[in-house]
């Protein structure tokens, strides 16, 4: 069930926002203005923040919440403004989408979930210039054009990726990739890294380092 925080500037409007969410099955908490919003989120992490902005104080809370939240998986944010806002740009400062209040109710749910189903998507995706790394479905693209890797060759890449930058001993591949009971040398990861460097870097791309005397990494792209 999805977690939703929502931010109003008095209770009965964030009462009836909920209301109409909770009857699409989402987890829903309340929050108003005067809070520690900052403090809130970090302490809860939601899955999305809805935030129904109005006046002076609503953009105030706005900016904190974008200035303020520092989290590694960024939580996406949907606002819900009047029409004389749609001119004001600090109203969309820092959201991912909006809804023109008073709201329609399933209009509020189709957005609500759309967001939700994106950013989850975007968290099974691992990206390094034109390289994505799809993990729902262990693909490994190159340039669009879908790349095909023995099951240890995609491990090897997936656990290299997901810690981008960090330096790897051929050990500690090893014991991670194949397994404290896999019994093959430091040469099993060098051929792997190897089979897989002439699979995915093609032209210039240049995805895995080789650190001297040391292991491996995957470097650190855009």
């Amino acid at each position: 069930m999805s977690s939703i925080l929502i931010i109003a500037k008095d209770n009965d409007t964030a009462l009836k926002i909920k209301n109409e969410l909770i009857k699409s099955s989402f987890n829903c908490s309340i929050s108003l203005y005067s809070e520690r919003l900052v403090e809130r989120v970090i302490r809860e992490v939601p899955e999305l923040i809805l935030i129904d902005i109005k006046g002076t104080s609503g953009l105030i809370a706005m900016r904190e919440l974008t200035d303020g939240i520092k989290i590694p998986r960024p939580i996406p944010i949907i606002t819900l403004i009047s029409t004389d806002l749609l001119n004001n740009s600090l109203a969309f400062e820092g959201a991912q989408d909006f809804v023109i209040s008073p709201f329609n109710p399933g209009e509020l749910v189709i957005r609500v979930k759309r967001l939700i189903r994106k950013n989850t998507r975007e968290d099974e995706l691992l990206y390094c210039d034109d390289l994505i790394i799809d993990l729902s479905n262990c693909e490994v693209r190159v340039g669009g054009k879908v790349v095909e890797l023995t099951f240890k060759e995609y491990e090897l890449l997936k656990f290299l990726a997901k810690d981008r930058g960090r330096v790897f001993t051929r050990e500690t591949l090893l014991n991670k990739v194949w397994g404290y009971d896999y019994f093959g040398g430091d040469r099993t990861v060098d051929v792997h890294v190897r089979r897989l460097r002439s699979k995915i870097e093609i032209g210039d791309n240049v995805f895995i380092e080789t650190v001297r005397n040391i292991g491996y990494r995957f470097r650190k792209g855009k």
